[in-house]
Protein backbone atom coordinates (compact mmCIF):
# COMPACT_ATOMS: atom_id res chain seq x y z
CA UNK A 1 0.00 0.00 0.00
CA UNK A 2 2.94 2.54 0.80
CA UNK A 3 5.65 1.21 -1.62
CA UNK A 4 4.29 3.97 -5.00
CA UNK A 5 3.27 7.02 -3.50
CA UNK A 6 5.42 8.94 -6.41
CA UNK A 7 3.99 6.96 -9.12
CA UNK A 8 0.67 7.80 -7.67
CA UNK A 9 1.33 11.77 -7.62
CA UNK A 10 2.49 11.60 -10.85
CA UNK A 11 -0.93 10.18 -11.95
CA UNK A 12 -2.54 12.73 -10.20
CA UNK A 13 -0.74 15.56 -11.63
CA UNK A 14 -1.10 14.18 -15.24
CA UNK A 15 -4.61 14.32 -14.67
CA UNK A 16 -4.91 18.00 -13.46
CA UNK A 17 -2.31 19.04 -16.53
CA UNK A 18 -4.83 16.95 -18.86
CA UNK A 19 -7.63 19.09 -17.20
CA UNK A 20 -6.07 22.65 -17.36
CA UNK A 21 -4.93 21.83 -21.53
CA UNK A 22 -8.39 21.01 -22.36
CA UNK A 23 -10.07 23.97 -20.93
CA UNK A 24 -7.08 26.30 -22.12
CA UNK A 25 -7.57 24.55 -25.97
CA UNK A 26 -11.91 24.99 -25.55
CA UNK A 27 -12.12 28.13 -23.66
CA UNK A 28 -11.23 31.60 -24.71
CA UNK A 29 -11.05 33.99 -21.31
CA UNK A 30 -12.42 37.64 -21.93
CA UNK A 31 -10.48 40.22 -19.91
CA UNK A 32 -12.37 42.52 -18.19
CA UNK A 33 -12.85 45.60 -20.26
CA UNK A 34 -15.08 47.65 -18.02
CA UNK A 35 -15.35 47.10 -14.18
CA UNK A 36 -18.30 49.58 -12.95
CA UNK A 37 -19.91 49.55 -9.72
CA UNK A 38 -23.49 48.22 -10.01
CA UNK A 39 -25.90 51.13 -8.18
CA UNK A 40 -29.41 49.94 -6.65
CA UNK A 41 -32.37 50.10 -9.39
CA UNK A 42 -29.50 50.93 -11.89
CA UNK A 43 -30.89 49.54 -15.32
CA UNK A 44 -28.98 47.97 -18.32
CA UNK A 45 -28.71 49.61 -21.37
CA UNK A 46 -30.96 48.69 -24.06
CA UNK A 47 -29.13 48.85 -27.29
CA UNK A 48 -25.69 48.54 -28.69
CA UNK A 49 -25.43 51.94 -29.88
CA UNK A 50 -26.27 53.10 -25.87
CA UNK A 51 -23.45 51.20 -24.64
CA UNK A 52 -20.70 53.72 -25.22
CA UNK A 53 -22.13 56.45 -23.17
CA UNK A 54 -23.89 54.24 -21.01
CA UNK A 55 -20.08 53.55 -19.73
CA UNK A 56 -19.23 57.33 -19.43
CA UNK A 57 -21.87 57.88 -16.78
CA UNK A 58 -20.93 54.47 -14.57
CA UNK A 59 -18.16 54.82 -12.29
CA UNK A 60 -15.17 52.49 -13.29
CA UNK A 61 -13.69 50.71 -10.02
CA UNK A 62 -12.32 47.66 -8.96
CA UNK A 63 -13.74 44.34 -7.69
CA UNK A 64 -13.88 44.46 -4.13
CA UNK A 65 -13.70 40.59 -2.38
CA UNK A 66 -16.27 41.69 0.42
CA UNK A 67 -19.06 41.68 -2.24
CA UNK A 68 -21.11 44.00 -3.61
CA UNK A 69 -22.51 44.56 -7.19
CA UNK A 70 -20.93 45.17 -10.04
CA UNK A 71 -21.47 45.60 -14.05
CA UNK A 72 -18.62 43.39 -15.99
CA UNK A 73 -18.91 45.00 -19.89
CA UNK A 74 -16.82 43.39 -23.09
CA UNK A 75 -16.43 44.15 -26.67
CA UNK A 76 -16.99 41.01 -28.18
CA UNK A 77 -16.46 39.62 -31.56
CA UNK A 78 -15.92 35.86 -33.11
CA UNK A 79 -14.40 35.10 -36.52
CA UNK A 80 -15.77 31.34 -36.15
CA UNK A 81 -18.60 30.08 -38.16
CA UNK A 82 -20.16 28.44 -34.58
CA UNK A 83 -22.92 30.15 -33.99
CA UNK A 84 -23.97 28.79 -30.71
CA UNK A 85 -21.41 29.85 -28.11
CA UNK A 86 -21.65 29.34 -24.06
CA UNK A 87 -20.97 32.31 -22.08
CA UNK A 88 -19.57 31.27 -18.12
CA UNK A 89 -18.57 33.51 -15.38
CA UNK A 90 -16.51 31.52 -13.20
CA UNK A 91 -13.78 31.75 -10.41
CA UNK A 92 -15.74 32.50 -7.85
CA UNK A 93 -19.67 31.35 -6.55
CA UNK A 94 -21.57 34.46 -7.46
CA UNK A 95 -25.37 34.80 -6.09
CA UNK A 96 -26.95 36.49 -9.13
CA UNK A 97 -25.67 36.63 -12.68
CA UNK A 98 -27.34 38.86 -15.48
CA UNK A 99 -26.18 38.86 -18.71
CA UNK A 100 -27.28 40.73 -21.40
CA UNK A 101 -25.58 40.69 -25.08
CA UNK A 102 -26.55 43.47 -27.66
CA UNK A 103 -25.27 43.06 -31.05
CA UNK A 104 -24.40 45.71 -34.03
CA UNK A 105 -27.42 44.04 -35.87
CA UNK A 106 -29.88 44.84 -33.24
CA UNK A 107 -30.32 41.29 -31.43
CA UNK A 108 -30.56 41.41 -27.47
CA UNK A 109 -30.43 38.23 -25.69
CA UNK A 110 -30.83 37.80 -22.31
CA UNK A 111 -30.18 35.08 -19.75
CA UNK A 112 -30.12 34.69 -15.67
CA UNK A 113 -27.62 32.51 -13.97
CA UNK A 114 -25.77 32.44 -10.37
CA UNK A 115 -25.89 30.23 -7.48
CA UNK A 116 -29.16 30.94 -6.70
CA UNK A 117 -30.74 30.12 -10.42
CA UNK A 118 -31.20 26.94 -12.08
CA UNK A 119 -28.19 25.26 -14.41
CA UNK A 120 -27.88 24.22 -17.89
CA UNK A 121 -23.98 22.63 -17.54
CA UNK A 122 -23.01 20.58 -14.65
CA UNK A 123 -20.72 22.86 -11.98
CA UNK A 124 -21.06 26.01 -13.42
CA UNK A 125 -23.06 29.44 -14.70
CA UNK A 126 -23.03 28.69 -18.07
CA UNK A 127 -25.49 29.93 -20.92
CA UNK A 128 -25.98 29.53 -25.02
CA UNK A 129 -25.81 32.59 -26.84
CA UNK A 130 -26.16 32.97 -30.43
CA UNK A 131 -23.52 34.57 -31.51
CA UNK A 132 -22.73 35.33 -35.39
CA UNK A 133 -19.49 35.92 -37.01
CA UNK A 134 -17.88 39.30 -38.04
CA UNK A 135 -20.55 41.02 -35.78
CA UNK A 136 -19.60 43.45 -33.22
CA UNK A 137 -21.43 42.58 -29.79
CA UNK A 138 -21.03 44.55 -26.07
CA UNK A 139 -21.88 41.93 -23.37
CA UNK A 140 -22.52 43.58 -20.10
CA UNK A 141 -22.82 41.05 -17.26
CA UNK A 142 -24.15 42.05 -13.50
CA UNK A 143 -22.45 40.19 -10.64
CA UNK A 144 -24.41 40.37 -7.37
CA UNK A 145 -22.53 38.54 -3.98
CA UNK A 146 -21.91 38.96 -0.46
CA UNK A 147 -18.66 37.93 -1.10
CA UNK A 148 -16.81 36.34 -4.32
CA UNK A 149 -13.58 34.02 -3.23
CA UNK A 150 -11.66 35.15 -6.60
CA UNK A 151 -12.33 37.72 -8.69
CA UNK A 152 -14.67 36.40 -11.47
CA UNK A 153 -13.25 35.82 -15.11
CA UNK A 154 -16.20 35.51 -18.07
CA UNK A 155 -15.21 32.51 -20.83
CA UNK A 156 -16.18 32.38 -24.19
CA UNK A 157 -16.16 28.82 -25.82
CA UNK A 158 -18.71 27.08 -28.70
CA UNK A 159 -21.36 25.21 -26.72
CA UNK A 160 -20.03 21.64 -28.41
CA UNK A 161 -16.48 22.40 -26.77
CA UNK A 162 -18.10 24.01 -23.46
CA UNK A 163 -20.01 20.57 -22.91
CA UNK A 164 -17.62 18.25 -23.38
CA UNK A 165 -15.25 20.61 -21.49
CA UNK A 166 -17.86 20.76 -18.74
CA UNK A 167 -18.55 16.79 -18.66
CA UNK A 168 -14.98 16.11 -17.52
CA UNK A 169 -14.66 18.78 -15.11
CA UNK A 170 -17.77 17.42 -13.95
CA UNK A 171 -16.19 13.55 -14.17
CA UNK A 172 -13.07 14.98 -12.29
CA UNK A 173 -14.62 16.49 -9.56
CA UNK A 174 -17.30 13.79 -8.90
CA UNK A 175 -14.35 11.14 -8.58
CA UNK A 176 -12.39 13.51 -6.21
CA UNK A 177 -15.82 13.95 -3.83
CA UNK A 178 -16.27 10.58 -4.30
CA UNK A 179 -12.60 9.57 -3.30
CA UNK A 180 -13.04 11.42 -0.27
CA UNK A 181 -16.34 10.49 0.79
CA UNK A 182 -15.13 6.72 0.59
CA UNK A 183 -11.80 7.52 2.70
CA UNK A 184 -13.64 9.27 5.29
CA UNK A 185 -16.15 6.16 5.44
CA UNK A 186 -13.41 3.66 5.56
CA UNK A 187 -11.20 5.58 8.67
CA UNK A 188 -14.55 6.11 10.59
CA UNK A 189 -14.97 2.48 10.06
CA UNK A 190 -11.52 2.00 11.15
CA UNK A 191 -11.93 3.86 14.54
CA UNK A 192 -15.34 1.75 15.33
CA UNK A 193 -13.24 -1.55 15.47
CA UNK A 194 -9.59 -0.04 17.01
CA UNK A 195 -10.61 3.02 18.60
CA UNK A 196 -8.11 4.98 17.99
CA UNK A 197 -8.54 8.37 17.91
CA UNK A 198 -6.19 9.70 14.80
CA UNK A 199 -8.91 7.67 12.47
CA UNK A 200 -11.53 9.52 14.32
CA UNK A 201 -10.32 13.11 13.53
CA UNK A 202 -9.09 12.02 9.98
CA UNK A 203 -12.05 10.66 8.84
CA UNK A 204 -14.06 13.90 10.64
CA UNK A 205 -11.17 15.99 9.03
CA UNK A 206 -11.95 14.32 5.15
CA UNK A 207 -16.27 14.17 5.67
CA UNK A 208 -15.68 18.25 6.34
CA UNK A 209 -13.72 18.49 3.07
CA UNK A 210 -16.48 16.73 1.35
CA UNK A 211 -18.92 18.65 2.43
CA UNK A 212 -16.92 22.15 1.78
CA UNK A 213 -16.32 21.13 -1.50
CA UNK A 214 -19.65 19.55 -2.57
CA UNK A 215 -21.03 22.88 -1.19
CA UNK A 216 -18.08 24.83 -3.34
CA UNK A 217 -18.81 22.85 -6.33
CA UNK A 218 -22.91 22.91 -5.72
CA UNK A 219 -23.70 19.28 -5.64
CA UNK A 220 -26.70 20.07 -2.58
CA UNK A 221 -28.25 22.76 -5.28
CA UNK A 222 -28.10 20.48 -8.27
CA UNK A 223 -29.38 17.53 -6.56
CA UNK A 224 -31.95 18.48 -3.89
CA UNK A 225 -32.17 22.36 -4.33
CA UNK A 226 -30.54 23.63 -1.07
CA UNK A 227 -28.50 26.81 -1.33
CA UNK A 228 -26.95 27.47 1.97
CA UNK A 229 -24.03 30.63 1.54
CA UNK A 230 -23.00 30.44 4.78
CA UNK A 231 -22.11 26.93 5.29
CA UNK A 232 -19.97 27.03 3.17
CA UNK A 233 -16.55 28.51 4.82
CA UNK A 234 -18.09 26.59 7.92
CA UNK A 235 -16.69 23.72 6.81
CA UNK A 236 -13.15 24.73 5.29
CA UNK A 237 -13.10 26.68 9.02
CA UNK A 238 -13.28 23.67 10.73
CA UNK A 239 -10.23 21.98 8.36
CA UNK A 240 -7.41 23.15 10.94
CA UNK A 241 -9.47 22.06 13.77
CA UNK A 242 -9.90 18.69 12.77
CA UNK A 243 -6.64 18.15 11.48
CA UNK A 244 -4.86 19.54 14.49
CA UNK A 245 -6.85 16.79 16.66
CA UNK A 246 -5.88 14.09 14.36
CA UNK A 247 -2.25 15.15 13.89
CA UNK A 248 -1.75 15.60 17.42
CA UNK A 249 -2.80 11.73 17.89
CA UNK A 250 -1.23 10.48 14.76
CA UNK A 251 2.25 12.56 14.95
CA UNK A 252 2.38 12.51 19.11
CA UNK A 253 2.61 16.25 18.94
CA UNK A 254 2.32 16.74 22.54
CA UNK A 255 5.21 14.21 23.30
CA UNK A 256 7.57 15.15 20.37
CA UNK A 257 7.12 19.02 20.24
CA UNK A 258 5.18 20.39 23.49
CA UNK A 259 5.91 24.03 21.89
CA UNK A 260 4.54 23.26 18.82
CA UNK A 261 1.77 21.77 20.18
CA UNK A 262 0.99 24.67 21.87
CA UNK A 263 1.26 26.66 18.87
CA UNK A 264 -1.43 24.23 17.25
CA UNK A 265 -4.02 24.93 20.41
CA UNK A 266 -3.68 28.76 19.51
CA UNK A 267 -4.14 28.12 16.20
CA UNK A 268 -7.02 26.04 16.88
CA UNK A 269 -8.80 27.86 19.68
CA UNK A 270 -8.64 30.98 16.67
CA UNK A 271 -10.16 28.45 14.05
CA UNK A 272 -12.63 28.08 16.36
CA UNK A 273 -13.45 31.74 17.12
CA UNK A 274 -13.39 32.40 13.46
CA UNK A 275 -16.49 30.01 12.74
CA UNK A 276 -19.16 32.16 13.58
CA UNK A 277 -18.06 34.43 11.11
CA UNK A 278 -19.12 32.33 8.31
CA UNK A 279 -22.66 33.24 8.98
CA UNK A 280 -22.20 36.73 10.81
CA UNK A 281 -19.08 38.12 8.76
CA UNK A 282 -20.01 36.51 5.38
CA UNK A 283 -18.17 39.23 3.23
CA UNK A 284 -14.87 38.87 4.92
CA UNK A 285 -15.39 34.71 5.63
CA UNK A 286 -13.34 33.70 2.61
CA UNK A 287 -10.58 35.99 3.22
CA UNK A 288 -10.20 34.75 7.11
CA UNK A 289 -10.61 31.18 5.97
CA UNK A 290 -7.66 31.72 3.47
CA UNK A 291 -5.36 33.17 6.44
CA UNK A 292 -6.03 30.38 8.58
CA UNK A 293 -5.70 27.63 5.96
CA UNK A 294 -1.93 29.37 5.07
CA UNK A 295 -1.20 29.10 8.40
CA UNK A 296 -2.65 25.42 9.40
CA UNK A 297 -0.56 24.06 6.10
CA UNK A 298 2.63 25.34 7.10
CA UNK A 299 2.39 24.52 10.78
CA UNK A 300 1.49 21.19 9.91
CA UNK A 301 4.13 21.02 7.67
CA UNK A 302 6.62 22.03 10.40
CA UNK A 303 5.29 19.86 12.43
CA UNK A 304 5.50 17.02 10.29
CA UNK A 305 9.06 17.82 9.65
CA UNK A 306 9.86 17.63 13.70
CA UNK A 307 8.71 14.58 14.46
CA UNK A 308 10.04 13.03 11.20
CA UNK A 309 13.87 14.52 12.54
CA UNK A 310 12.93 12.64 15.97
CA UNK A 311 12.54 9.42 14.50
CA UNK A 312 8.90 8.83 13.69
CA UNK A 313 8.81 7.80 10.08
CA UNK A 314 5.37 7.73 9.19
CA UNK A 315 5.57 11.18 9.31
CA UNK A 316 7.06 11.53 5.74
CA UNK A 317 3.65 10.03 4.47
CA UNK A 318 2.49 13.31 6.53
CA UNK A 319 4.97 15.71 4.90
CA UNK A 320 4.01 14.61 1.24
CA UNK A 321 0.09 15.12 2.26
CA UNK A 322 0.45 18.40 3.11
CA UNK A 323 2.85 19.32 0.20
CA UNK A 324 0.23 18.83 -2.14
CA UNK A 325 -1.97 20.89 -0.52
CA UNK A 326 0.79 23.57 -0.29
CA UNK A 327 1.50 24.42 -3.93
CA UNK A 328 -2.09 24.99 -4.83
CA UNK A 329 -2.53 27.14 -1.63
CA UNK A 330 0.62 29.16 -2.43
CA UNK A 331 -0.94 30.18 -6.03
CA UNK A 332 -4.53 29.80 -5.05
CA UNK A 333 -5.03 31.39 -1.37
CA UNK A 334 -2.95 34.37 -2.16
CA UNK A 335 -5.78 35.32 -5.08
CA UNK A 336 -8.56 34.60 -2.68
CA UNK A 337 -7.18 37.06 -0.86
CA UNK A 338 -6.95 39.84 -3.15
CA UNK A 339 -2.98 39.98 -3.09
CA UNK A 340 -2.43 38.67 -6.67
CA UNK A 341 -4.12 37.56 -10.16
CA UNK A 342 -5.20 33.92 -10.21
CA UNK A 343 -2.74 32.39 -11.96
CA UNK A 344 -4.17 29.21 -14.34
CA UNK A 345 -7.93 28.00 -14.94
CA UNK A 346 -9.83 25.95 -13.05
CA UNK A 347 -8.42 27.06 -9.61
CA UNK A 348 -11.23 25.21 -7.19
CA UNK A 349 -10.95 21.36 -9.36
CA UNK A 350 -6.62 21.80 -9.08
CA UNK A 351 -7.61 22.55 -5.13
CA UNK A 352 -10.24 19.75 -4.80
CA UNK A 353 -7.14 17.42 -6.27
CA UNK A 354 -4.36 18.62 -3.92
CA UNK A 355 -6.74 17.82 -1.23
CA UNK A 356 -7.39 14.34 -2.63
CA UNK A 357 -4.01 13.62 -2.99
CA UNK A 358 -3.66 14.93 0.47
CA UNK A 359 -5.99 12.78 1.96
CA UNK A 360 -4.86 9.84 0.60
CA UNK A 361 -1.44 10.07 1.20
CA UNK A 362 -2.45 10.95 5.46
CA UNK A 363 -4.50 7.60 4.69
CA UNK A 364 -0.96 5.89 3.84
CA UNK A 365 0.37 7.68 6.29
CA UNK A 366 -2.14 6.20 9.06
CA UNK A 367 -1.59 2.23 7.24
CA UNK A 368 2.45 3.05 7.71
CA UNK A 369 1.23 3.95 11.62
CA UNK A 370 -0.67 0.61 12.44
CA UNK A 371 1.72 -1.22 10.10
CA UNK A 372 4.88 0.06 13.00
CA UNK A 373 2.18 -0.57 15.45
CA UNK A 374 1.85 -3.97 14.20
CA UNK A 375 5.58 -4.31 14.44
CA UNK A 376 6.22 -3.22 17.31
CA UNK A 377 3.60 -5.43 18.86
CA UNK A 378 5.14 -8.03 17.38
CA UNK A 379 8.41 -7.44 18.56
CA UNK A 380 7.01 -6.60 22.15
CA UNK A 381 4.90 -10.04 21.97
CA UNK A 382 8.36 -11.84 21.66
CA UNK A 383 10.05 -9.69 24.32
CA UNK A 384 7.04 -10.58 26.57
CA UNK A 385 7.49 -13.82 25.59
CA UNK A 386 11.36 -14.36 26.22
CA UNK A 387 10.79 -12.74 29.87
CA UNK A 388 8.15 -14.83 30.55
CA UNK A 389 10.51 -17.99 29.72
CA UNK A 390 13.14 -16.78 31.96
CA UNK A 391 10.92 -15.84 34.86
CA UNK A 392 9.56 -19.37 34.50
CA UNK A 393 13.58 -21.32 34.33
CA UNK A 394 16.22 -21.87 36.89
CA UNK A 395 19.11 -19.14 36.55
CA UNK A 396 21.51 -21.45 37.65
CA UNK A 397 20.48 -25.13 36.03
CA UNK A 398 18.11 -23.92 33.19
CA UNK A 399 15.10 -25.88 34.75
CA UNK A 400 12.02 -25.10 34.79
CA UNK A 401 11.68 -23.03 38.72
CA UNK A 402 8.75 -22.66 41.34
CA UNK A 403 6.28 -21.12 38.90
CA UNK A 404 6.42 -23.48 36.17
CA UNK A 405 6.25 -26.10 38.76
CA UNK A 406 3.39 -24.57 40.46
CA UNK A 407 1.30 -23.83 37.17
CA UNK A 408 2.13 -27.42 35.68
CA UNK A 409 0.40 -28.62 38.68
CA UNK A 410 -2.75 -25.87 38.23
CA UNK A 411 -2.88 -27.46 34.56
CA UNK A 412 -3.08 -31.17 35.48
CA UNK A 413 -6.71 -29.94 37.66
CA UNK A 414 -10.00 -29.95 35.98
CA UNK A 415 -12.11 -26.79 36.70
CA UNK A 416 -13.47 -27.88 40.27
CA UNK A 417 -9.91 -27.96 41.29
CA UNK A 418 -9.34 -31.53 41.91
CA UNK A 419 -5.85 -32.96 39.82
CA UNK A 420 -6.90 -35.29 36.83
CA UNK A 421 -5.93 -38.79 37.59
CA UNK A 422 -3.26 -40.58 36.04
CA UNK A 423 -0.61 -38.47 37.00
CA UNK A 424 2.93 -38.69 38.99
CA UNK A 425 4.34 -36.30 41.57
CA UNK A 426 7.84 -37.16 42.29
CA UNK A 427 9.67 -35.24 44.95
CA UNK A 428 13.50 -35.15 45.13
CA UNK A 429 15.47 -34.14 48.15
CA UNK A 430 19.20 -33.65 47.65
CA UNK A 431 20.50 -34.24 51.39
CA UNK A 432 24.08 -33.29 52.45
CA UNK A 433 24.02 -30.23 49.74
CA UNK A 434 24.47 -27.63 52.87
CA UNK A 435 27.37 -29.43 54.16
CA UNK A 436 29.15 -29.42 50.78
CA UNK A 437 28.43 -25.40 50.70
CA UNK A 438 29.40 -24.71 54.14
CA UNK A 439 32.95 -27.13 53.88
CA UNK A 440 34.04 -27.07 50.08
CA UNK A 441 31.92 -23.72 49.02
CA UNK A 442 29.05 -22.72 46.94
CA UNK A 443 30.79 -22.93 43.49
CA UNK A 444 31.20 -26.91 44.82
CA UNK A 445 27.71 -26.59 45.62
CA UNK A 446 26.45 -25.23 42.00
CA UNK A 447 28.84 -27.56 40.38
CA UNK A 448 26.64 -30.44 41.75
CA UNK A 449 23.60 -29.17 41.05
CA UNK A 450 24.28 -28.72 37.55
CA UNK A 451 25.43 -32.08 37.53
CA UNK A 452 22.02 -33.32 38.90
CA UNK A 453 20.04 -30.99 35.95
CA UNK A 454 21.77 -32.67 33.86
CA UNK A 455 21.25 -36.15 34.49
CA UNK A 456 17.74 -35.35 34.69
CA UNK A 457 17.46 -33.87 31.49
CA UNK A 458 19.17 -36.72 30.03
CA UNK A 459 16.59 -39.02 30.67
CA UNK A 460 15.00 -38.90 27.31
CA UNK A 461 13.64 -42.12 27.86
CA UNK A 462 11.05 -41.03 30.43
CA UNK A 463 8.55 -38.64 29.34
CA UNK A 464 8.16 -36.66 32.30
CA UNK A 465 9.39 -32.82 33.39
CA UNK A 466 12.07 -31.86 35.91
CA UNK A 467 11.96 -28.69 38.10
CA UNK A 468 14.01 -27.33 40.43
CA UNK A 469 11.72 -25.47 43.35
CA UNK A 470 14.07 -24.95 46.10
CA UNK A 471 17.92 -24.93 46.95
CA UNK A 472 18.09 -28.66 47.41
CA UNK A 473 14.80 -29.99 46.10
CA UNK A 474 13.72 -31.19 42.74
CA UNK A 475 10.51 -32.62 41.30
CA UNK A 476 9.11 -34.47 38.52
CA UNK A 477 5.51 -34.61 36.67
CA UNK A 478 5.09 -37.52 34.61
CA UNK A 479 2.11 -39.91 33.67
CA UNK A 480 1.79 -42.71 36.08
CA UNK A 481 2.40 -44.97 33.51
CA UNK A 482 6.04 -44.27 33.13
CA UNK A 483 6.90 -45.04 36.65
CA UNK A 484 8.25 -48.24 36.59
CA UNK A 485 10.87 -46.70 34.11
CA UNK A 486 11.57 -43.65 36.01
CA UNK A 487 11.95 -46.17 39.55
CA UNK A 488 14.60 -47.67 37.17
CA UNK A 489 16.38 -44.87 36.26
CA UNK A 490 16.91 -42.87 39.85
CA UNK A 491 19.48 -44.92 40.83
CA UNK A 492 21.78 -43.59 37.75
CA UNK A 493 21.41 -40.11 39.58
CA UNK A 494 22.90 -41.13 42.71
CA UNK A 495 25.67 -42.66 40.37
CA UNK A 496 26.47 -39.34 38.70
CA UNK A 497 26.31 -37.65 42.32
CA UNK A 498 29.20 -40.24 43.17
CA UNK A 499 31.03 -39.79 39.89
CA UNK A 500 31.76 -35.81 40.53
CA UNK A 501 32.77 -36.81 43.68
CA UNK A 502 30.38 -36.42 46.13
CA UNK A 503 29.93 -40.28 47.40
CA UNK A 504 28.77 -39.13 50.89
CA UNK A 505 25.49 -37.50 49.49
CA UNK A 506 22.07 -39.44 48.83
CA UNK A 507 18.78 -38.43 47.15
CA UNK A 508 15.90 -38.70 48.88
CA UNK A 509 12.56 -39.43 46.85
CA UNK A 510 8.91 -39.44 47.64
CA UNK A 511 6.36 -39.37 45.05
CA UNK A 512 2.11 -39.52 45.11
CA UNK A 513 -0.40 -40.19 42.34
CA UNK A 514 -3.06 -37.78 41.45
CA UNK A 515 -5.74 -40.45 41.31
CA UNK A 516 -8.28 -39.91 44.46
CA UNK A 517 -6.86 -36.74 45.86
CA UNK A 518 -9.75 -34.05 45.79
CA UNK A 519 -6.65 -30.86 45.95
CA UNK A 520 -3.66 -30.07 44.63
CA UNK A 521 -2.59 -29.39 48.22
CA UNK A 522 -3.20 -33.12 49.45
CA UNK A 523 -1.60 -34.74 46.21
CA UNK A 524 1.48 -32.44 47.39
CA UNK A 525 0.90 -33.52 51.03
CA UNK A 526 0.95 -36.99 50.12
CA UNK A 527 4.02 -36.58 48.09
CA UNK A 528 6.06 -34.73 50.69
CA UNK A 529 5.18 -37.42 53.51
CA UNK A 530 6.58 -40.03 51.03
CA UNK A 531 10.10 -38.23 51.39
CA UNK A 532 9.37 -37.48 54.65
CA UNK A 533 9.11 -41.60 54.98
CA UNK A 534 11.78 -42.22 52.27
CA UNK A 535 14.38 -39.49 54.93
CA UNK A 536 13.29 -41.41 58.11
CA UNK A 537 14.22 -44.70 56.40
CA UNK A 538 17.50 -43.73 55.19
CA UNK A 539 18.58 -41.87 58.58
CA UNK A 540 17.84 -45.04 60.81
CA UNK A 541 19.62 -47.01 58.09
CA UNK A 542 22.40 -44.50 58.50
CA UNK A 543 22.28 -44.36 62.20
CA UNK A 544 22.29 -48.31 61.95
CA UNK A 545 25.80 -48.39 60.10
CA UNK A 546 27.28 -45.82 62.92
CA UNK A 547 26.30 -48.05 65.53
CA UNK A 548 27.65 -51.09 63.61
CA UNK A 549 30.64 -49.28 62.99
CA UNK A 550 31.08 -47.80 66.19
CA UNK A 551 30.63 -51.69 67.81
CA UNK A 552 32.64 -53.06 65.24
CA UNK A 553 30.20 -55.49 64.08
CA UNK A 554 29.85 -56.09 60.22
CA UNK A 555 27.78 -54.40 58.30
Amino acid sequence: MDKHPGSLLRLLLAFVLLQFSVSAWATQVLDNSYILKAEPQQLAPTSFEAVPAWIREQQETSLSLTGGSYWLVHPLRVASREQTWVIDVRNSIIESIDLLLLGQDGSKQQAHSGYDADYQYLFDYGRRFTIKPGIDYWLVVKVESRYYSSAPEIRLAPEREHRLSADRHATAVVLCLGGLIFIACYNLFIFFTTRDKAFFWYGLYVLAYFCGWALTFHLPAHLFQFRQLELHHLFFISLPILNILFYNNFLQLSLYSPKLWRLSRILLWACVLALPTSIWLLSYTAIIASVLIMLWIGLAIVCGNVCLMKGFSPARYFIMAFSCLLLPAIIILPGNMGITPDFFEYAELATLLGGTADALLLSLALASKLKLLSEERQEYIRKLGIAWERARSDSLTGLANRLAYDESLADTCLSSGMPKPGYLLVLLDIEGLKRVNDTLGHGEGDRLLLAVAEELQSWSEAKFKPFRISGNDFALLLPEAEAQQLQNLLPRLEQRIASEGFAELCVNHGSATSTDKEKIQDWVRAADKDLYQCKSLRRRELHARQLAAAEGLPR
